[in-house]
């Protein structure tokens, strides 16, 4: 059902950034309340959002988000009235209301409203409100699995008068079409919650921020006024060539300066602080943690640091698989953990911070740690590694095999992670935002991962080298130094070259090699090297020359090309030639296998 307001684009679209923005800050106010269900405050604050929610709902008609919403209110009320004790089934009644309201929003921005089953989960909420009866030992463990809804699971208790039996209860729920066997097998499969809706095409700017890019585009426009005046002038005759050459080499100054400005203002602009990824894990490590069964305080800081927001939306999904990965795997058990002297409950630490022009995001967790014996041992009966060549190898390198395709040592495959099929998805979805991962882990002491990524994808600072002909460019954050060498420092071992540099061996790749780069008679060799670093790997690039610095806009290369080894994308110089721009890491990993093949040689 709509009316006139409703199909008012700009009204509507106003409603859902809102409505949006308020279920956003209940994911986290809900959880958050879960914790100190005595916070006066904080109950009252998800229940204006709702308020709101339901109220801008019934003006437009969305009659079904108003039914919904206005069940929920209902059971705020009783707790604000102090009428019931605050319980697990309450939250989850609420979290599963405001899940269900996402939904209906995402289907107002896609279209309308559609037919919900809303019957359930409404006659849930009502029940909440009354006071409930001690729950019995065997309906906290089936509602906490997921098996059956809690209502349902009272008829069932009811009808079998509590029989006590696990085995024989989820037997009964088969027999009455309540649950498939492959319901009650799967109970974690089915907690899973819909995806939170992302605004993908809309964002909140602040107004200082465009205030700056006017008052810069204003400047612009000045300069280009002073440009046509020059024109003008030269074309009458009035300007003598020393006058000109003086005007014009201030007026390309001043241009310069502004539209590096322009450029710094407009990026400042797209940037938007992490917290709008960050907020939804505490309700993510809440639910798993109840599924697992595991005790688990989530420590987050570091919210207000920004992020292109391209980027923002992009590194969810990984971030998403390292929390889960450090609550599957890292965590144990709280009886395991007291057993081993820690604490009960685990500690999961997701950072984020700007480090030049980087940002690092951390997710850290005080669990077992990832032991490398095992990590060596997969590897091996894999057959990506001998033993000769695991004994020359450090624990990060070990470490490291984690992020091959397909490379797993859980002992059991769950819903949640261990299928061998993450690690290195993380990793391919972090290389394509020019951003790499690293893995730091202590047996008995915990793991963290360390995400690095650029702050914007639309500008890139590079170092030009020159090769030939030819010019490269080379992404400036990966560049540890430059540096002349001499002959005596360049040494050759199994068929692999390394530089000895100031007490360090690293990997050295000429690119005249790699890009069949032919030298000329007049030409003579290199002393010239670029030494690149990601994380604690370093390699050193032989080139012929060092041209300079600057920033630059990377453009992919194409579905044709995007395959090519050691090319991240191209760009184009100011005369108009196409540069290429050298991947870093692929370059890394090409040195290291080379090294890698002539130790196992």
């Amino acid at each position: 059902m709509s009316n006139e307001f409703s199909q008012d684009p700009a009204l509507l679209q106003e409603f859902l950034i809102e409505s949006e923005e308020l279920l956003e800050g209940m994911n986290q106010d809900l959880v958050a309340l879960e914790q100190a269900p005595d916070d006066t405050e904080l109950l009252n604050r998800i229940f204006r959002a709702l308020h709101t929610i339901k109220g801008t709902s019934g003006f437009l008609n969305f009659d079904p988000v108003v039914r919904l919403s206005h069940r929920a209110e209902d059971v705020l009320n009783t707790l604000r009235r102090s009428e019931v004790e605050f319980s697990r089934r309450i939250m989850d009644a609420l979290l599963a209301a405001r899940d269900q309201l996402s939904i209906m929003l995402q289907d107002i921005r896609e279209g309308g409203l559609k037919d919900y089953a809303l019957d359930g989960l409404i006659a849930e909420l009502e029940a909440v409100q009354k006071p409930a009866p001690a729950p019995s030992r065997l309906g906290d463990i089936l509602v906490a699995e997921g098996v059956i809804a809690p209502g349902a699971l009272q008829d069932v208790l009811q009808q079998q008068a509590q029989s006590g039996e696990i085995r024989k209860i989820g037997e009964l729920l088969v027999e009455k079409g309540l649950a498939s066997k492959t319901d009650v097998s799967n109970a974690l499969a089915r907690q899973k919650r819909p995806a939170d809706s992302v605004i993908a095409l809309t964002m909140r700017v602040d107004v200082r921020k465009l205030d700056e890019l006017i008052n810069l585009v204003g400047e612009l426009v000045l300069e280009r006024n002073r440009l046509f005046q020059l024109s003008r002038e030269l074309s009458m005759g009035r300007l003598e060539m020393q006058d000109l050459t003086e005007a014009f080499s201030q007026s390309t100054a001043r241009l310069s300066f502004i539209t590096e400005e322009l450029q710094a203002a407009g990026l400042r602009t797209r940037m938007v602080p992490i917290d709008t990824v960050l907020r939804k894990f505490p309700r993510l490590v809440r639910d798993v943690a109840h599924n697992l069964k595991k005790e688990v305080d989530l420590l987050v800081s570091g919210e207000d640091t920004e992020l292109d927001k391209t980027m923002v939306e992009m590194i969810g999904d990984p971030l998403v698989h390292l929390v889960r990965n450090s609550l599957d795997h890292g965590l144990e058990l709280p009886d395991v953990r007291e057993s081993g002297g820690k604490p009960r409950k685990g500690t999961i630490r997701l950072e984020a911070r700007q480090e030049g022009d980087q940002i690092i995001i951390s997710v850290a967790d005080d669990g077992a740690g990832i032991d490398p014996a095992r990590i060596a041992k997969k590897a091996m009966e894999k057959g990506l590694v001998t033993a000769d060549r695991l004994r020359t190898m450090t624990t990060r390198e070990i470490l490291d095999f984690v992020f091959l395709p397909g490379f797993s040592t859980a002992e059991k495959i769950s819903d949640l992670s261990g299928r061998g099929v993450g690690m290195d998805v993380v990793r391919s979805n972090l290389t394509k935002l020019n951003g790499t991962i690293e893995l730091e882990s202590k047996l008995g002491a915990g793991t963290t991962v360390f995400l690095r990524l650029p702050l914007t994808l639309a500008i890139l600072p590079v170092l030009l080298v020159e090769v030939g002909n030819e010019i490269y460019a080379l992404p400036l954050r990966s560049v540890v130094e430059t540096a002349r060498i001499r002959a005596t420092e360049l040494h050759r071992f199994e068929g692999s070259e390394l530089l000895h540099l100031r007490g360090e061996t690293v990997p050295l790749l000429r690119l005249r090699q790699i890009f069949k780069v032919q030298y000329r008679a007049d030409e003579k060799g290199s002393d010239k090297v670029v030494i690149l670093g990601i994380g604690e790997k370093r390699i050193a690039l032989l080139v012929d020359n060092l041209i300079g610095q600057e920033s630059t806009v990377i453009k992919p290369l194409g579905s044709y090309l995007h395959h090519c080894s050691g090319i991240a994308g191209a760009t184009i110089s100011g005369d108009g030639r196409v540069r290429l721009v050298l991947d870093p890491a692929d370059l890394l990993a090409s040195a290291s296998n080379s090294v890698a093949q002539g130790l196992t040689q």
